[in-house]
């Protein structure tokens, strides 16, 4: 995509199907933050539908509202581009999250040529508009019905908090798509201790343990010590055993044993495709989302440990677990804070090439679906004017 836009962002669906009945629009207005993880701000949500369950969220950045009214063609189409990869969808409900007026200066739904434009890509790749809503700063309303009941109505009816939604209190609803980015906190003392482990300690591509330290430490809930830390900087800083980490922790304990063998070999000479998925390429079939999760706050937890000097490895690790997450945004906070310390790290590189080109792993696509779509009579009614 050569568009000036960061990429969708999908959120992390349920693992399991969630059944949940949006009786309203103020009520699936409601439903949206936990369908995407946190609370959206100044984006564009697309929620596709398979049938009636949707099949999760996708975050995009919403053009500047100084974009060129000649380019929110090209953009809709981009967008609803990305919509067409998720598997089986054959509807969308649109939402606008802006901090403007509900209202712009003459008259109309905030960004409502931005919509009109979405809405006809939509209809062009023959996707069914569940509905097309504004939460704006000072109200939320509909664009399909810019006139009717549901016109600037109070932003106090839309209670997230309040739905009853399965919650998960090891991944809480965030503020905003930017919320938790943060590296944890490490004192001198702690970096001091890594840094004088990771002087003394050598790491080699044949130690037949790595995988099992790797399980180790992605499937416990204790603490790393200092020595652990250190481990992981130096496997992190080494993108042959990198690539055994991030992929283990995709695909299990074997999957990593085989790519180590396949890295061995590969060192050696033996120069052959590999047979398994290529999960840095975001091949093969969908990770859990929890055991990336876990993996994320560990590599995380290395990378604000780490020398500095160290601190690029992990804090990659970190932007290639984002994205593998679906967390476009976060990854690219990491790809950034890794340039600072190497401008010209790898794996850095390579994720910011496939953020620019919105190029996301194929398992996001392939959510388990999460509940039926709003289906009351007003909803109806307004569905079919749009589709008119």
């Amino acid at each position: 995509m050569s568009l000036q836009t960061p990429p969708p962002t999908p959120a992390p669906a349920p693992s399991d199907p969630i059944v949940v009945r949006a009786t309203g629009s103020s009520e699936f207005l409601a439903m949206v933050p936990h369908l995407a993880g946190f609370r959206p701000r100044d984006s564009l949500v697309l929620v596709p539908f398979a049938g009636k369950r949707t099949a999760g969220a996708m975050r995009i950045d919403l053009p500047g509202a100084d974009t060129d009214p000649a380019r929110l063609p090209e953009l809709a189409a981009a967008f609803i581009g990305a919509l067409t990869r998720v598997r089986a969808a054959d509807r969308v409900a649109i939402v606008v999250y802006t901090d403007d007026p509900y209202r712009d200066d003459h008259d109309r739904i905030a960004r409502a040529a931005f919509v009109e434009a979405l809405v006809r890509c939509a209809e062009a790749a023959t996707y069914t508009i569940v509905d097309a809503l504004c939460v704006a700063s000072d109200g939320w309303g509909c664009y399909v019905e810019p006139d009717g009941p549901y016109a600037g109505r109070p932003l106090e009816e839309i209670r997230p908090e309040d739905l009853d939604w399965p919650s998960d209190a090891d991944h809480p609803l965030l503020e905003d798509q930017s919320a938790g980015c943060e590296l944890p906190a490490s004192d001198l003392a702690e970096r001091e201790r890594v840094a004088r482990e990771v002087a003394a300690m050598t790491l080699r591509l044949d130690d037949l343990t790595l995988p099992a330290v790797f399980e180790d430490v992605v499937t416990r809930e204790q603490e790393l010590p200092p020595r652990s830390l250190a481990l992981l900087t130096l496997a992190l800083d080494r993108p042959a055993i990198r690539d055994i980490a991030l992929s283990q922790w995709c695909g299990g304990l074997r999957e990593g044993q085989e790519i180590q063998r396949f890295n061995l070999a590969w060192a050696a000479g033996e120069v052959s495709d590999f047979a398994g998925p290529l999960r840095l390429a975001g091949e093969g079939d969908r990770p859990d989302p929890a055991r990336l999760r876990r993996a994320l706050e560990i590599v995380k937890r290395v990378a604000a440990a780490a020398p500095r000097a160290r601190r690029a490895g992990p804090l990659a690790a970190a932007a290639w677990l984002s994205w593998a997450l679906g967390r476009s945004t976060h990854a690219a906070h990491f790809v950034d804070l890794a340039r600072e310390i190497d401008p010209d790290h790898g794996l850095s590189d390579i994720i910011a090439t496939m953020l620019a080109n919105a190029y996301l792993p194929a398992w996001i696509y392939e959510r388990a679906a999460a509940g039926p779509a709003p289906r009351n009579r007003a909803d109806r009614r307004r569905a079919a004017r749009a589709r008119r």
